[in-house]
């Protein structure tokens, strides 16, 4: 993560979370977590959530999932604030650690995780290699990676118009291609580096979302946004479905192991 990762006001964060849910900034919620971590160990482990976001799925992890205490980092002072608020009122405080944190070493003694926990992280990052190395360092042996990610599917049009609608907005993303994710987890690495495609439903997640835009939230987003935002936020909600619709991005939830020593 840099200082060029974006940032979040407390009216996006509001606008997400009618959106997405309480604690969440992006698609799924506590179900998308909980089939992140099937067939993984995390009751009474030690995890790191990296780009926690509004703490939702550090909650989840904790309260759903059993892990006995999560250290969750973000680069968003506004986005730590609100994550503080929802783990106070979880009183998981105790059990969860929030940081903010600017990016680059992780600010951790190595192999001290069990699990790190990523979704749509590392399209953020120009630098993969250097960010999943890191991981790879602070995960003790025998540890997983796990997540959600954004892949580049095609060069088509669906794609550059999304890819350009984002830049238009001043939005810094560093989309790759599923293989070359998976090729830059084993050089840093990790094995057993797994893929699990999740277009179909994130695309239906998508449209979901862009019907309840259009439909039962409309008015209380445009009393929140106005006129003008409201019409960039939906261009952004369909911008997003559209390219998934036409081929231009995937998503996938993935894992890999630090390899026994």
């Amino acid at each position: 993560m840099s200082s060029l990762v974006n940032r979040y006001d407390p009216r996006n964060i509001e606008t997400m979370e009618l959106v997405y849910g309480k604690g969440y900034m992006s698609t799924g919620g506590d179900a998308e977590v909980a089939r992140i971590v099937t067939g993984i160990k995390i009751r009474n482990q030690q995890l790191l959530d990296i780009g926690c976001g509004l703490g939702g799925a550090a909650i989840s992890l904790v309260k759903d999932h059993h892990a006995r205490q999560v250290d969750a980092l973000d680069i968003d002072n506004n986005v730590i604030s609100r994550a503080g608020e929802l783990v106070k009122a979880a009183d998981m405080d105790h059990r969860i650690t929030l940081t903010r944190f600017d990016g680059g070493t992780l600010p951790y003694h190595s192999d001290q995780f069990d699990v790190v926990y990523l979704t749509a992280t590392s399209c953020h990052l120009e630098d993969l290699y250097g960010f999943v190395s890191e991981i790879h360092r602070v995960l003790r042996c025998g540890g997983w990676l796990v997540g959600g990610e954004w892949f580049k599917a095609a060069d088509n049009s669906a794609y550059r118009d999304w890819d350009s609608l984002l830049k238009e907005r001043g939005l810094n993303f560093y989309f790759v291609c599923q293989s070359r994710f998976e090729t830059t987890l084993s050089k840093s690495g990790f094995g057993s580096v797994s893929v699990v495609d999740r277009t179909q439903a994130t695309t239906d997640l998508a449209r979901g979302y862009l019907d309840r835009v259009n439909t039962e939230l409309k008015v209380t987003l445009q009393e929140k946004l106005g006129h003008k935002d409201l019409d960039n936020f939906l261009s952004w909600t369909r911008g997003r479905y559209e390219c998934f619709a036409h081929g231009g991005m995937a998503y996938g939830h993935f894992r890999a192991c630090k390899a026994e020593t």
